[in-house]
Formats: C-alpha cells, structure tokens, sequence
C-alpha cells in the first residue's frame, strides 16, 4: 500500500477532501476526481484497479451511484464501472461511502470488508440534511421569479431532509404544509406548526401551492397528479418522485437536483466527511 487514502469518483466534496488529507501530511491518490490544486502528496491513479490496489483507505461517492450501474463522477469522459469495482476489492481494503447499494455491501461481506456507509451516521445525516435544504432553497430562488415570503410551499414527505428544509422554509416566513403518508409525520408536522395532509389529498390540494419540493425518492408527482399544478408553480425534486419528462412535455418549470451538497456547500460537506472518517479510523 503505497497511500493512505484513495479518493475515487465523486464531486467537489471529494475534491476539499483531498486538499484535507493532503494538508494533514496523509498520501493521497484519486482516480476520476478533479483536484483543484496539485500537491506533492496527492497523486493520480493510473486506472480504478491501480488506484484500490495502492491504498487502504478507499473514498467513493456520496451518494454512492445513481444508476447501479456506475460510481458517481463529476470528471470529465470517466466512467466509473460499479462490476470492475467489485472485481477488484479486496480484504485489504476499508470502504467509505454514501448510499451505498445493497450489491456492494453484499461483495463486500463475502470479501470480509469492513464498510462505512456516511448516511448511516445520524450527525453527519443530519448534517447533510442542511446543505441539501440550503441548496433546495437557492435552487427555488435562482428558478422561480416571486419571493418565497408569504408563498404557499409544499414539501412532499417528512424525512430527516425534508424537516430540515420545511424548518428553514418557515424561516423564511413561507406558508410550509407537509404531505405525508404516515399519520404519526403528519401529527409531528402539525406540532411544528405546519399543515398538513395525506396523499388521497394531494390532487385536490396540489393547485394552491406556488413552490413544490419532494423528497420522497419513489415517482409521486406523474400524469395522474401533474396536470394539476398552478400554472406558475415550481416543482423541485432532490430525489427522483417527478416525471420529469411529464413536467417538460407540458412546460411544467420542474427541475431534478440531486446531489446538492456536492454542488451548493461542498467546502462545509467535506469538511464534515474528513473529520468523520478520520474519527471512525482512529477509534478502530
């Protein structure tokens, strides 16, 4: 093992997390990850193999894929192929990742790798919730040309990211309801003063709201309940819920943004992530 650590694929997290490491004397090498500043002790991997073989420590994305089909790349012409990674872990290495599917922590299990999935923290979760909301924020400003003041927002689920956004919403003085298929999230969302309603609802309700935000990662807002958005509505999704070919066909302003803390705060998220992933190796 010639580095410490092996920093593959991801966003601009990944990329302050090398500067991290870098600056705390660790080896690093990458593999298709853009680094911003050369360092002496940060190197780039010849390939995917090269870069697993050469260091303990492995980093990859959070979230880990969007497709199952590859690890998640912000570099340019790199793809990152999910099988060639599992072909090529060993016991020999640590895992640290976000979201990591099923398929890897299966391999992993049969190779004896330990694992740590970030998401699986509850500090870090939660901190991860208020990049996500501050960035769902920016992006409703940035697309939408009224004031989130006094606006009707609706928020689809009551997850840990969607409290956090309808929080820092009604921060803003925004009007939040909460749409929730469990009555106990319903009953805590009217706890925290919002409003709030089921799904049998959802159609007969969607038409008041200016401002749509889901968060629940299964299609909610299709042909069935679409056509009847405001006409001036915004609808942002942070987990795949829309049919977004739906919101295009009819000329819906709907925008997909996923992976926000990588785009909006990736500074503050890497941060986070390093000084977390040192604490799990120092405490093992």
């Amino acid at each position: 093992m010639l580095f410490d650590f092996a920093l593959i694929g991801g966003d601009e997290r990944l990329t302050y997390m090398a500067e991290n490491l870098s600056d705390m004397k660790y080896n690093v090498t990458t593999y298709c990850l853009d680094v911003k500043e050369q360092k002496t002790n940060v190197f780039a991997a010849k390939s995917l193999k090269d870069a697993i073989e050469s260091a303990k420590v492995l980093i990859c994305p959070t979230p880990f894929t969007f497709d199952n089909k590859t690890i998640v790349s912000k570099a340019l012409n790199c793809v990152l192929s999910i099988e060639e990674f599992k072909n090529n872990i060993t016991k020999n290495n640590i895992l640290f990742a976000g979201c990591i599917p099923k398929e890897i922590l299966d391999i992993c299990k049969q190779k004896n790798i330990t694992v740590y999935d970030y998401m699986e923290n509850n500090h870090l979760a939660i901190y991860n919730s208020i990049a996500t909301a501050e960035g769902a924020i920016a992006e409703a400003i940035i697309n939408q040309p009224t004031n989130l003041h006094l606006s009707n927002c609706l928020v689809l689920g009551f997850g840990r990211c969607a409290k956090t956004l309808a929080n820092k919403l009604k921060g803003l003085l925004a009007k939040v309801s909460i749409c929730a298929i469990d009555e106990d999230s319903r009953s805590e969302a009217n706890a925290y003063g919002y409003n709030s309603f089921d799904f049998s609802q959802l159609k007969n309700k969607i038409k008041d709201f200016k401002y749509i935000f889901n968060t629940i990662p299964s299609i909610i807002l299709d042909e069935n309940i679409l056509p009847f958005v405001d006409s001036d509505v915004f609808i942002l999704d942070i987990a795949r819920g829309v049919d977004m070919d739906f919101c295009k066909d009819k000329h819906i302003n709907a925008k997909l943004s996923l992976g926000i803390p990588g785009r909006f705060s990736p500074k503050s998220s890497a941060d986070a992530l390093t000084n977390l992933t040192l604490k799990i190796i120092n405490e093992t």
